[in-house]
């Protein structure tokens, strides 16, 4: 058994935002360490990328990271009203996903580029 700090997603902050969060885990290995932390509370588990890293330390790290993630208030925050205070009180950890929109110069541009993918699309079903 080692000791592991897993960095993952968690969510309750708005639409299409995360906070990430530092959780020690004691586990086997890194795969089971994972694993344990999907299953806690407000970790964005539908994401497939909601683990962002995983990597072993050591024992005294693994008590200083506990105290901290015992601290830490968004972890502790049991009501909306308290996560809200905690989103105003830490609006720059909060990170926002990535959404790419497809820009058009004119309304030409964006018609063709609908036809487009409607043919594709056409094309993927009867073919």
């Amino acid at each position: 058994m080692n000791y592991y700090l897993v960095i993952a997603k968690c969510g309750h902050v708005g639409k299409g935002r995360y906070v990430e969060v530092e959780f020690p885990v004691y586990a086997e290995d890194k795969k089971s360490a994972a694993q344990m932390v999907l299953k806690r509370g407000k970790v964005k588990k539908q994401l497939k990328n909601a683990i962002t890293t995983v990597y072993e330390i050591s024992y005294n790290e693994y008590i200083v990271k506990s105290n901290e993630f015992d601290d830490n208030t968004f972890v502790r925050a049991h009501t909306k009203k308290e996560i809200l205070d905690y989103i105003e009180s830490a609006e720059q950890l909060i990170s926002l996903k990535k959404h790419y929109k497809k820009s058009f110069n004119s309304r030409e541009e964006r018609i063709m580029f609908l036809f487009k993918k409607n043919k594709i699309m056409e094309d993927l079903i009867y073919a």
